[in-house]
């Protein structure tokens, strides 16, 4: 890939502010440039986002050999794709590819040697398992990858990081509503006081998403199968009702159980006219986009498509995937993603020297003394603030 001096300037100059905001991901990436790491080989499947520059560059100045694929087009920052290129990744962004380049790459990064795999939805680790190529370990970061992952007969251990209480507890539900919020007023101009929100889904991160809602001033509704759960939202202040009641009055709908076609034909047809669809779920089919591609559609702005269904405009946001890491051009990164970069750059790191050395395959949870290290050096973040 030839290099743009103009992309790989801007990225230069973004990431000394990305190291002053990501202080964790700092840290443990200067941990893994002290480790000699050559001849490790490294694939993952993830968003392409800037804060993926300092979670794998570490690992590509320690010696380690780097094969990424952007897990969504709809998050890669193409100068993140170029800058990671540039310095000796093998990528794959997967923005204009036909889906079957896809998977066949997909397949070709799952094939050995491998030491270590970081995903972000299961693909490359079920590619992996499929293709029998023998690993170390490997880490898996979203719900959606668990769904995907849970059927399989694995053959080498596979860490759930998705579950700790860093991911889990902080940010799916605080972090993911933080800011959601914001990109759904930047794409759509619009305000949610007095809106009709219909969150679908209310594990940590329909919670989070809710809870965020309520406090801009909405009226939100959950549509929840687990009735524990229905409860809990009660004691959020949120409505329950029925799938199909709900969207039937909604105004703005969020999907977040991290699961495809939560709303397929039936349910979109449900919908009352100028409704606004969005997910945040790691699933980019958690809205049957293909169904409702198959109707009229205008391209409204930047991430707002309108569909035109019997008579009825309902508008869909950033192509149904997560609207919170939708490509906006912004350089800047998150940095409440910091500790969880650092999650994954501590936890690769752990296993590329044979940390998870006689751990059986399967699915297990992340190490609970890797995330301990992680939530110290956060909060020593804070005591230095």
């Amino acid at each position: 890939m030839a290099a743009d001096p103009n992309a790989i300037a801007e990225i230069e100059a973004a990431l000394e502010w990305l190291r002053f905001t990501h202080p964790i991901s700092t840290h443990f990436g200067a941990e893994v440039r002290r480790t000699d790491l050559s001849g490790k080989r490294l694939a993952g499947w993830m968003h392409l986002l800037p804060d993926t520059i300092l979670t794998l560059m570490p690992f590509v100045e320690a010696g380690v050999s780097v094969r990424v694929g952007g897990c969504n087009p709809d998050s890669t920052d193409p100068r993140v794709v170029e800058y990671l290129a540039n310095h000796g990744v093998e990528m794959f962004d997967g923005r204009r590819e036909p889906r079957t380049l896809y998977d066949e790459t997909l397949r070709r990064f799952a094939t050995g040697p491998l030491d270590a795999i970081c995903d972000m939805g299961g693909e490359l680790i079920e590619a992996a398992t499929l293709a029998g190529t023998p690993i170390a370990g490997a880490l898996e970061a979203t719900t959606t990858g668990l769904h995907r992952i849970r059927p399989l007969t694995l053959a080498f251990p596979v860490f759930d990081w998705n579950g700790i209480a860093l991911k889990d507890a902080i940010h799916n539900r605080f972090h993911v509503g933080e800011e959601t919020w914001p990109a759904f007023g930047s794409i759509t101009g619009l305000s949610l006081f007095g809106c009709r929100v219909l969150v679908v889904g209310f594990g940590p991160v329909g919670r989070g998403v809710a809870e965020r809602a309520r406090a801009l001033g909405a009226v939100v509704t959950v549509a929840e199968r687990d009735p524990v759960r229905q409860l809990e939202a009660l004691h959020f202040g949120c409505r329950t009702l029925p799938l199909a009641e709900a969207l039937a009055e909604a105004t703005v709908i969020v999907t977040a159980t991290g699961r495809d076609g939560v709303l397929g034909e039936a349910e979109l047809n449900l919908c009352r006219d100028g409704a606004v669809l969005f997910n945040v779920g790691h699933s980019n089919r958690e809205i049957d986009v293909d169904w409702l591609d198959r109707h009229e559609r205008r391209t409204m702005k930047a991430h707002i498509e309108r569909y035109t269904i019997g008579g009825r405009s309902l508008f869909l946001l950033n192509r149904g995937s997560l609207i919170n890491i939708a490509f906006t051009g912004n350089l800047a990164g998150s940095a409440s993603f910091d500790p969880f970069s650092g999650v994954m750059i501590r936890g690769l790191l752990w296993l590329l020297t044979a940390g998870a050395a006689g751990i059986p395959p399967g699915l297990h949870a992340y190490p609970p003394e890797l995330e301990r290290e992680v939530a110290t050096a956060a909060l020593a973040v804070r005591a230095r603030a």
